[in-house]
């Protein structure tokens, strides 16, 4: 099955992890912890879950944040917006280039058609507010526009490192 083939071939980086809730003789759903070292997301964990279609790798995998967060591409239900899980996916993508694709959501935040209009909004006018407020919520938790956005602690644990 290509799928195990993928995530057997994964070389993940100290930043990212996976779970599988339902133990490793069901690939179809499992859980990334993803904690980016740079960026305005720094220091925090994020978690999201992973449901791979019987159709994969012809269909892409849907991805969910289960962490609240404060993100353009990244809406309070934990709606994902990333064109290579949508129009974009081709056959001979993979499991890693959704994870590459998350740390670069992480990495460069991008206000185009924003799911969290408030943060693709405030990411616009005033990068700096933005920082701030990003900053805010990932460390301690924050109200901003009005929701409040706990740390990002990753929901639950989902996986440690020795």
């Amino acid at each position: 099955m290509r799928l195990q083939k993928d995530l057997s071939e994964l070389d993940l980086p100290p930043t990212v992890c996976l779970s599988f809730p339902h133990g490793t003789e069901d690939l179809t759903e499992f859980e990334v912890s993803l904690t980016p070292d740079e960026g305005y997301y720094a220091g925090g964990t994020f978690t999201f879950l992973f449901r791979v279609p019987e159709s994969y790798p012809s269909d892409p995998p849907r991805v969910k944040c289960l962490t609240q967060v404060f993100h353009p591409a990244i809406d309070r239900e934990g709606n994902v917006d990333m064109s290579l899980l949508g129009d974009e996916w081709r056959a001979d993508m993979s499991v890693k280039t959704v994870l590459y694709g998350l740390h670069s959501l992480f990495l460069l935040p991008d206000n185009d058609d924003a799911l969290n209009s408030a943060a693709g909004d405030m990411l616009h006018t005033s990068r700096d507010t933005f920082e701030q407020a990003v900053h805010e919520s990932v460390r301690t938790g924050a109200t901003i526009r009005g929701k409040f956005y706990p740390a990002a602690r990753g929901g639950r644990t989902v996986c440690s490192r020795d």
